[in-house]
């Protein structure tokens, strides 16, 4: 209520660009996450659903823990047992043997192909992806016991987000952007669908903003002369570019954005301790024409 109060009747930029109310709706809604088991297992419910965890299908590459029915409350959270079978992932990351090497270098793709799904398509994205939140379970081939299959499960569901509709064209736009080395039109679409900006304001602002964030765009996209790989180039460093550009020339984004953007920092990070020589865009293309699949 305060912070409503504020936003409206405070006529300053400074104020307006805090964007007040909705960052307090956001740490409220991640504080009642966190303390609210119910909310864990819902979310165990639709990520299990996105996923397709319940299919009887082999291989899975992808899994969550099954809420127990009837043993879900705020205090309590009962999930089927990932099996003793399965394992942190920073163990693998901690093998720098040949066939470690090989090992996480099949567990990366999923991996970061997981990650694409929850953000493009399902927008419903976990947002506390640490290695400590990812095990890996070991699947061998009734037909060939040397071919081994990896089940990654994700823990620790209890803090999900999911975008406005603007912000998650907008970053929709900016993956786009790279790929066709068109930053202008993502910077100048993010100026036009923002709730609160002031760089029409400002005369060439709105030039001088979508200008920047091409010269962003641009200096990442020529780095697909060495390949657009994991150990070459740094998504999260871009994005974090462009929102402190929004936070310059007063573009507000959504509080939510950041902690994806935070999210994919960590996540990206994983994936090229995994595998460096992972292409980005390669993985991200399916994705951004809403065709990918994990």
């Amino acid at each position: 209520y305060t912070t409503d109060l504020i936003d409206r009747f405070i006529p300053l930029e400074a104020v307006k660009m805090l964007s007040l109310p909705r960052a307090v709706a956001n740490f409220s809604d991640v504080m009642k996450r966190q303390v609210d088991l119910r909310i864990e297992g819902e979310n165990l419910h639709v990520f299990r659903n996105n996923f397709r965890c319940s299919e009887n299908k082999s291989p899975k590459f992808i899994d969550f823990p099954e809420p127990e029915n009837g043993w879900v409350s705020e205090k309590v959270l009962v999930e089927a047992h990932a099996g003793e079978d399965a394992a942190p992932i920073s163990r693998y990351l901690a093998d720098d043997s040949p066939d470690g090497l090989e090992t996480r270098r099949k567990l990366a793709g999923p991996l970061l192909r997981a990650f694409l799904k929850m953000v493009f398509l399902d927008n419903f994205v976990h947002a506390d992806l640490h290695p400590g939140n990812v095990l890996v379970r070991e699947v061998t081939n009734a037909t060939n016991p040397r071919d081994l299959h990896y089940t990654i499960i994700f823990l620790d569901a209890g803090i999900a987000m999911s975008l406005k509709d603007n912000d998650r064209k907008n970053l929709l736009d900016l993956f786009r952007a790279v790929v066709l080395n068109d930053g202008y039109t993502a910077g100048t679409l993010m100026v036009e669908r923002a709730r609160y900006e002031k760089c029409t304001s400002i005369p060439g602002g709105k030039h001088a903003f979508a200008s920047e964030v091409s010269a962003i765009v641009s200096e990442f996209h020529d780095r697909r002369k060495k390949g657009l790989t994991l150990g070459a180039v740094r998504v999260g460093a871009l994005l974090g570019r462009v929102l402190d550009h929004c936070r310059r020339y007063g573009v507000e984004i959504d509080p939510a954005m950041s902690s994806v953007v935070v999210s994919m920092l960590v996540l990206e990070g994983l994936g090229r301790s995994l595998d460096p020589d992972l292409n980005l865009i390669h993985a991200a293309m399916p994705f951004l024409l809403r065709r990918g699949a994990v």
